[in-house]
């Protein structure tokens, strides 16, 4: 079931991919701390941090609006985006990595964030070929790193528990008190656990709550998708991961199969909410039946 799961869902995003025209689409930035903004466009959200000669994103969308992004980054800042860091491997956060690397940003990523790109990926939502050579990380941490950008401030970044993937990282500019979660935080739906790239719904449940617990009530939090949220929202969202979870782990230990547990709409109540964005009610049941301990 899992194979013909993969295959329906590669094709159709193939296909979507093919026929999208981002000639639309808009970069939106927000300001969020002395020398944050958020740029909200189509796919993932991307960070920006002014440093004094020079600009640091995390993520950078897909590759057809890294004219846009940059017009929008130097409306804020006309200094160089001289670093890229991604949160994970996905296109939707990597697609603009060849761009910017080509005008002299150098990429940064976790281990298997290179890992993945250079070998290319099939999953349940896309079949990527192996990435350009320039869209690679030449620097890359298995653990965790720091990137300075003003004399008294730097970026935290840290590799976390499997989750959204088994690449994922978080951002952390402690000064500006606002955190990056990447996808591990779709706000306001339901998440997107890769399965054939290592995610794991418990990996995202401990994660949310390890960044609750290193924040305060005035952070600002990033989320991969959606807008910006503050502790209180963070908290809320992962104690429902954990309900969620509860009631899938509970219908499949009662020897229910993953299509029945689909049939019995566990999550009813909340489809109208977080079922209705880029993960639908079937395809986070089947993720958590799958994942979960």
């Amino acid at each position: 079931m899992k194979s013909i799961f993969t295959f329906i869902f590669s094709a159709v995003s193939l296909g979507l991919v093919a026929q999208r025209n981002f000639d639309g689409v808009q970069i939106e930035p927000v300001k969020v701390s002395d020398h944050v903004y958020v740029l909200f466009g189509s796919g993932g959200n991307i960070a920006l941090v002014t440093g004094e000669n020079q600009n640091y994103i995390i993520d950078d969308q897909f590759a057809p609006l890294s004219d846009k992004i940059e017009f929008a980054i130097k409306s804020i800042n006309p200094k160089p985006i001289a670093y890229v860091l991604n949160t994970h491997w996905h296109g939707d956060h990597t697609g603009g990595n060849v761009n910017f690397a080509r005008k002299g940003a150098t990429i940064i990523a976790h281990d298997r964030v290179y890992d993945r790109l250079k070998s290319g990926q099939q999953s349940a939502r896309r079949n990527t070929p192996p990435a350009e050579i320039e869209a690679l990380p030449t620097i890359s941490f298995s653990d965790q790193m720091k990137l300075r950008y003003r004399d008294d401030a730097e970026i935290h970044a840290f590799h976390v528990n499997d989750a959204h993937t088994d690449g994922d990282s978080f951002y952390y500019f402690i000064t500006e008190n606002v955190i990056h979660l990447g996808d591990n935080f779709f706000n306001g739906r339901y998440p997107y656990v890769d399965i054939s790239s290592g995610g794991d719904i418990d990996g995202m449940i401990t994660n949310l709550y390890m960044a609750a617990s290193m924040i305060d009530d005035q952070t600002v939090i990033i989320p991969g998708h959606g807008q910006a949220a503050n502790k209180k929202e963070l908290v809320d969202y992962a104690n429902l991961l954990d309900l969620f979870r509860e009631l899938i782990v509970e219908l499949r230990n009662e020897g229910k199969s993953v299509e029945e547990v689909i049939e019995l709409e566990p999550l009813a109540e909340w489809d109208g909410t977080y079922g209705t964005g880029f993960i639908g009610p079937e395809a986070f049941i089947r993720s958590v039946y799958e994942t979960a301990d």
